[in-house]
């Protein structure tokens, strides 16, 4: 009998097959190569796609033996899961928090690192990264040192559910056991199509849509251990049982090669391609250690021995490529630095294997050893995220060692300097910014983020002239208008801070001066509701807002000033432009520029528009950004290792400084 809270005497697993280590090693390599050299292996993605099936036949063999034998437990199970994932993962954990401290960022550190770590150590990252994230293909993704534990997320919330699942199922009806197995794989697989094409993000990191690919190891497990009954029909007088193993090894691996050459990311996947690599898989393993590639190709030692390190060689390939990709600004690294990257990748690959993965093999499970590798991962992950958020010295050990001007550049502006009582008793709270420089000013800043970090410059400045300074992250200027977010969601809180300040604009006669600043070509890609023009959106709808906005505050008899904004990059050049890492594996040039042929053509569209519908109201002047940050050749990152930016789109407070000089002689005449 199967126990639940008891170990048997022998634990049932199956016979060991070098063949598939050596299917692991393709896997690894194919993951491995497409992440150091995507363009050279497009498909190497599906590398995790065979993962899927290797495990699910090796974790379904393991539960159907021990369930034929009435002697399978799911303490025991559970325990050897865990006795041979978390190790690695915690050692991992710490060895990218170390690298990180040298090679990233505070905030990098603190919001790629430490916020991800619970979710990758607890095996949630899929889910995390699906909310959080727009798909596996964005860029935001690709700089997640710990992005790469979505799989091992999958694999593991499979390791909870099925063993299960397959105990009700075959203790309600061994006879029907295939055929529910097969329901639940034609229904995954359904799902997996309809996600695809409708929410490709959710069908690439759920369990769900992925669970079919675990499941078809899973069919190929109960049918090897059923093999008297099905031996006709996949052999006997029809065809010599060694040509078709033959058969099935070569169509599979040519599956699998085709999918590695001709996939390519960001394709519709996994979808119904999905089916190459994870059937060119299925037949691999099921055409048995003695077909020729298995005997000769897959059982070849030093492939048996890249899929013994295979598991360490996934944890820490990623982090290894991904921090440095960060160190470089965003930018993949070639040449020598890839090689020796992934040479320390094979090296602690090796190491964690042989000093902390195989002795924890040889260990007897116990309910002490569990507790405390549960606990251990507790401290690496949690543990050391709260530590660092909430000790003012780890905090400062952060920025230790940094350049004064990546220090002041990354320093979070006060919450208590944030919001004033003068400020919110007219436009209201909950503002991500809301201040005054004096009782009743009678100019009014007003925009998003792009608008109020300027007060990151201006909070300890001193005597100011008097203004309101408003603004939200992501907001905009309009009114009765709702963001859409990208999952869908109608932001009512964001429409309703900004509808108090116009209510504002409008009853405050004493505010006779609104300067706009916001992230003007950010907005021409926003999704938005509009009460007003219900049938226009996009662009178009942009800019009817525009011409709106200046209408209404002309008849208010409102000066307007509107900033025209700096430019966005695809980058951080914060990151690129400056020595800002404790160790800067980049070389450093004293300015950082891009030309205006490179800058993008949205950036010239939403500026060509505001300039030409400034200049039909006598009350609305526009102050160029651009005049403050570009000269002839082009519009300055960075000046003499001083970085003008934050990130891609927001100045630093050095850039907002020379902005805010510009404004200031606009506004304040001085």
């Amino acid at each position: 009998m199967s126990s639940l809270t008891t170990a048997p005497q022998s634990f049932s697993r199956p016979k060991y097959r070098p063949d598939i280590d050596g299917m692991r090693a393709l896997a690894i390599l194919a993951v491995l190569f497409f992440h150091a050299y995507p363009e050279s292996l497009p498909g190497g993605f599906v590398g995790v796609d065979i993962f899927f099936v290797i495990s699910g036949y090796l974790i379904s063999s393991i539960i159907f033996r021990g369930l034929d034998l009435g002697s399978f437990s799911f303490f025991d199970f559970y325990a050897r899961r865990v006795r041979r994932i978390f190790p690695a993962v915690a050692f991992v954990l710490l060895g990218s928090f170390v690298l990180g401290f040298f090679l990233l960022i505070p905030y990098e550190f603190e919001e790629h690192l430490l916020d991800e770590s619970p979710y990758a150590a607890f095996f949630l990252e899929n889910w995390r990264l699906y909310v959080t994230t727009g798909g596996y293909w964005e860029t935001a993704t690709e700089l997640k040192p710990l992005m790469h534990f979505w799989s091992l997320g999958v694999e593991e919330q499979y390791y909870i559910f099925y063993p299960l699942i397959c105990y009700l199922l075959w203790k309600v009806s061994v006879k029907r056991f295939l055929a529910c197995l097969m329901v639940m794989f034609f229904v995954s697989f359904a799902l997996c199509l309809y996600d695809t094409y409708n929410d490709s993000a959710r069908a690439f990191y759920s369990l769900h849509s992925r669970f079919w690919q675990l499941l078809i190891g899973g069919v190929l497990a109960y049918v090897e251990l059923q093999w008297p009954q099905y031996k006709k029909l996949m052999g006997g007088a029809f065809i010599r049982e060694i040509n078709l193993n033959n058969i099935f090894s070569l169509v599979g691996v040519l599956l699998i090669v085709f999918s590695l050459i001709f996939f390519e990311e960001g394709k519709y996947f996994p979808g119904w391609r999905a089916l190459f690599p994870t059937i060119g898989g299925l037949l691999v393993i099921a055409a048995g250690t003695e077909a020729i590639l298995n005997k000769y190709v897959f059982s070849n030692k030093l492939a048996v021995f890249v899929g013994l390190i295979s598991y360490p060689l996934y944890l820490w390939h990623w982090p290894f490529i991904c921090i440095a990709r960060n160190n470089l600004g965003g930018e993949l690294p070639t040449g020598f630095m890839m090689v020796v990257l992934i040479a320390l990748s094979f090296l602690m690959a090796y190491l964690t294997f042989t000093l902390i993965e195989r002795p924890m093999r040889s260990k007897k499970p116990t309910w002490q050893m569990i507790l405390c590798l549960v606990m251990v991962l507790l401290l690496v992950s949690l543990g050391t995220k709260t530590a660092v958020r909430r000790s003012e010295l780890l905090q400062h050990t952060l920025f230790a060692g940094m350049p004064e001007s990546v220090q002041e550049t990354l320093k979070d502006l006060p919450r208590s300097e944030r919001n004033d009582i003068i400020c919110t008793d007219v436009f209201g709270e909950g503002h991500s910014v809301c201040r005054s420089t004096s009782d009743k000013p009678s100019v009014l800043f007003f925009g998003d983020s792009h608008n109020y970090t300027m007060w990151d410059v201006l909070y300890n400045q001193g005597e100011l002239p008097p203004f309101y300074i408003v603004g939200n992250g992501g907001g905009l200027i309009f009114d009765d208008v709702f963001v859409v977010s990208k999952d869908k969601k109608v932001n009512s809180a964001l429409h309703e801070k900004t509808s108090r300040v116009w209510n504002a604009i409008r009853s405050h006669s004493e505010i006779n001066t609104i300067v706009l600043r916001g992230n003007w070509v950010g907005n021409l890609s926003s999704t938005l509701i509009s009460n007003r023009y219900p049938d226009i959106g996009g662009k178009n709808l942009i800019k009817q807002l525009w011409r709106d906005t200046f209408a209404e505050l002309s008849w208010l008899n409102k000066q307007v000033i509107v900033v025209l904004d700096n430019i966005s990059v695809p980058f951080n050049p914060l990151v690129r432009c400056v020595s800002s890492h404790r160790i800067d594996l980049k070389k450093q040039s004293n300015e950082c520029w891009i030309p205006f042929e490179s800058i993008d053509p949205k950036e010239y569209e939403i500026r060509d528009f505001l300039k030409a519908e400034a200049q039909k109201w006598d009350n609305v002047t526009i102050v160029d950004s651009w005049d403050a940050l570009c000269d002839e050749k082009g519009c300055y990152l960075s000046n003499d290792n001083i970085p003008y930016y934050k990130d891609g789109n927001h100045l630093s407070i050095y850039g907002n400084r020379l902005v805010w000089d510009l404004i200031k002689k606009t506004v304040f005449g001085k």
